[in-house]
């Protein structure tokens, strides 16, 4: 088996690439060639946005699974799904969570009825396209414009209704680890490692909860649903089995920081600081936690990275910034 990996050089895509050649996959990366190949890939400098020059590599280097973990919007998408058909065997596309309905109430783009319950793959998705489009248009300097355009649930249309090859969808949770930008768990990390007495967040905020999966166990997942034969066709959920409340992922950090400090819990409308700011505009009503039994069940999935070794490696990069 050859793979090849478009957007392999980063947050998740680096180790994804790490994990397919730990497994001895044939494995190769597509990249603009401003960052560095994991060791022992091949280095394809290429523009994912151009179907021929994706579709020149996979002939060169005899590849039979694309890996697209920047797959966007269907104006660079649909040509490539276009491209591969009858070239590939198959193709995986990197989704998110981000397609169920409850997405849609959490950032107030409607207001479905929310599901309490995991939401599997078959769960309702959002009613609404385009989750990120403003009401006025991003001018098209703007480096963010793009994100008008953004949208999963028409690319895992497109990706099912391809023909000449199998697809694969996942869809991706929360992801935190090194590396990570969003800076996920900031938060609680940086206010007990500095030795703060305590830490205050909005109740709403402390009782949420979504799914989260730190970086090499969703690359894991990624890789093997990649290579393994059973996995052409279908879409899974990936992220952690467990679903903590956010004021028990604080716990778990105070107690591998051995922190001694106190969480104290503060009504929305006074609560201050850069997380009371982050999710004053979420409908917290709409949990965002998946069911994702499916790929372990079918493909035997688990996670790669003990989980105190994943808060170690999450809390070292937080303050390595």
């Amino acid at each position: 088996m050859s793979v090849l990996v478009l957007g392999g050089t980063g947050f998740i895509g680096g180790p994804t690439v790490a994990r397919l050649l730990a497994d001895g996959v044939e494995t190769a990366v597509g990249h603009h060639g401003a960052r560095t190949v994991p060791a022992g890939a091949a280095s394809v400098v290429l523009d994912r946005r151009d179907p021929a020059a994706v579709l020149a590599a996979v002939k060169d280097l005899g590849v039979d699974t694309v890996i697209d973990l920047i797959a966007y919007t269907q104006a660079d998408t649909l040509p490539l799904l276009d491209a591969l058909s009858g070239r590939v065997a198959r193709c995986v596309l990197v989704s998110s969570v981000d397609v169920y309905r409850n997405y849609e109430g959490l950032h107030r783009k409607g207001r479905p009825t929310p599901i309490w319950d995991r939401l599997a793959e078959d769960a309702p998705l959002r009613d609404s396209r385009f989750p990120y489009r403003l009401a006025k248009p991003r001018a098209a300097s703007d480096p963010q414009a793009w994100m008008d355009d953004y949208d999963k649930i028409p690319l895992e249309e497109a990706a099912r209704a391809a023909g000449g090859l199998e697809s694969t969808i996942l869809r991706l949770p929360m992801v935190f680890g090194p590396g990570d930008r969003q800076r996920r768990f900031s938060w609680a990390i940086r206010p007990m490692a500095q030795g703060r007495p305590r830490l205050v967040i909005p109740h709403p905020w402390a009782s949420w909860r979504a799914t989260f999966g730190y970086v090499d166990d969703v690359a894991a997942g990624i890789a093997l649903a990649a290579t393994h034969p059973r996995a052409g066709g279908e879409t899974y959920n990936l992220g952690r089995s467990n679903t903590p409340t956010n004021i028990a992922w604080a716990a778990s950090f105070a107690e591998h920081l051995n922190w001694p400090g106190e969480v104290q819990l503060a009504h929305p409308d006074v609560a201050r600081g850069a997380l009371a700011k982050a999710v004053s505009g979420l409908d917290l009503s709409y949990p965002l936690f998946v069911d994702n039994a499916k790929i372990r069940r079918q493909l035997g999935y688990c996670e790669v990275t003990d989980f105190d070794e994943a808060l170690a490696r999450t809390v070292a990069d937080e303050m390595s910034r």
